[in-house]
């Protein structure tokens, strides 16, 4: 009877840990999915670089075929000097290599836009190490403007040294929810002019990141509850309510802490702390 029961509440403790994961990599991909505006118009750009040079690069090919024909050809040296001015070769050699140059720079953009979205949606392998989390938040702050809140005013205070050691997919999704969240909370302001204020300080041995929103701040009766699982004060459609517990427990994993609380000049802090490497 008693190993009956251990192998079933080892089949149910086997569950939960499936659940768990399933549960994290659900969470990661909707915050992939606010992404998604931001992708388009991000890949936008570098795209519409490469297919500009390309486009001129093919109308270059058939100047530079009908000269070489000539020269071939054997043509005079006059008409040779002729057809070099009226299809502007000179002109076609020298903007050759700024439009491979370009060319390459556009595909390399698109290439690390692709690799940074990869990295951040591959399942969890608890790969860890030394990561900027400087680069973190400024890349959080990058996606989450780019995807849903193209009007947030955040700012940004870094700090040198904001080394830790860590998986950068997972403090990206950390860093990512919590300026997200702030944008929810501030943007229904009566003025439209929802703020964020981060700032990095290096403590001793611990690096401490603060997000200050100007929103209403965190009602006293959801202060103690709002790192639980899907609690969320945000309208039904709007939130899962495991951005907050997820994120907690990743800063755990990683021997940090997450706390929150309300600013005294006004709106939500939350404060988040890792050990610095």
């Amino acid at each position: 009877e008693l190993k009956r029961a251990y192998h079933q509440l080892r089949e149910a403790h086997e569950a939960l840990k499936r659940t768990q994961q399933q549960l994290l990599q659900s969470e990661k991909m909707a915050s992939l999915g606010r992404l998604v505006a931001g992708v388009a118009h991000e890949l936008n750009n570098p795209i519409s670089f490469v297919l500009g040079n390309v486009h001129a690069l093919q109308r270059y090919v058939p100047r530079l075929q009908q000269y070489l024909q000539a020269i071939h050809a054997g043509v005079p040296a006059d008409e040779q000097a002729r057809l070099r001015k009226a299809l502007r070769i000179d002109h076609t050699i020298d903007d050759l290599s700024s439009l491979m140059e370009g060319t390459l720079e556009g595909a390399q953009r698109t290439a690390d836009i692709v690799h940074g979205l990869k990295r951040f949606s591959a399942a969890d392998r608890d790969e860890h190490r030394r990561v900027d989390l400087n680069a973190v938040v400024e890349r959080a702050i990058h996606w989450v403007k780019k995807g849903t809140a193209p009007t947030f005013d955040v700012s940004f205070e870094p700090c040198p040294d904001a080394a830790v050691m860590g998986s950068d997919g997972q403090l990206l999704q950390v860093a990512m929810n919590l300026v997200q969240n702030a944008y929810d909370a501030a943007a229904g302001r009566p003025d439209g002019r929802p703020r964020l204020r981060i700032v990095a300080q290096r403590q001793g041995a611990l690096l401490r990141i603060t997000f200050q929103d100007n929103g209403p701040g965190i009602a006293a009766e959801h202060l103690s509850r709002l790192f639980d699982p899907f609690f969320t004060t945000k309208p039904v459609g709007k939130g899962t309510g495991l951005g907050l517990s997820i994120s907690y427990g990743i800063v755990e994993q990683h021997g940090g802490r997450l706390s929150a609380g309300n600013h005294a000049q006004g709106g939500a802090e939350f404060v988040l702390e890792l050990p610095a490497n």
